[in-house]
């Protein structure tokens, strides 16, 4: 299994356990990388990133309590190859962060502090 590219995870904001985050504008490009280095994603959800300090409790614009934004990927399907597998999911992820409109129902002084952190596993951890 490859590790991730040093041009991707230097974009990266990398929580204390060693996770990555990415902003919108390199989540792409990251799920990409990650199906390219033979990882599948099972999903991810959004943080709030001030510092060194993480919250997956998302403010509303709206006066609502705080919420998790996140998504999951389908399982691996019997007849798909671990290969299909880790491309489908990068690509299914993509769709899925283009669809979430999170900046435009969160506060506007976190805007700029979100970053989408995605799960992905090896093969074996499958």
């Amino acid at each position: 299994m490859r590790e991730l590219p040093q041009s991707i995870t230097a974009v990266a904001f990398q929580a204390a356990n060693g996770e990555f985050a990415w902003r919108r504008s390199n989540v792409p490009d990251a799920l990409r990388a990650i199906a390219a280095s033979g990882h599948a994603v099972l999903g991810g959800e959004v943080w709030v990133v001030a510092g060194d300090r993480i919250t997956g409790l998302v403010p509303s614009c709206k006066g609502e309590p705080p919420g998790v934004w996140h998504g999951e990927t389908l399982p691996r399907s019997a007849k798909e190859s671990w290969a299909d597998y880790c491309h489908r999911t990068a690509n299914d992820s993509i769709r899925t962060v283009e669809m979430m409109a999170v900046e435009d129902e969160v506060r506007e002084d976190v805007r700029d502090s979100l970053f989408f952190n995605i799960t992905y596993v090896e093969e074996g951890e499958a």
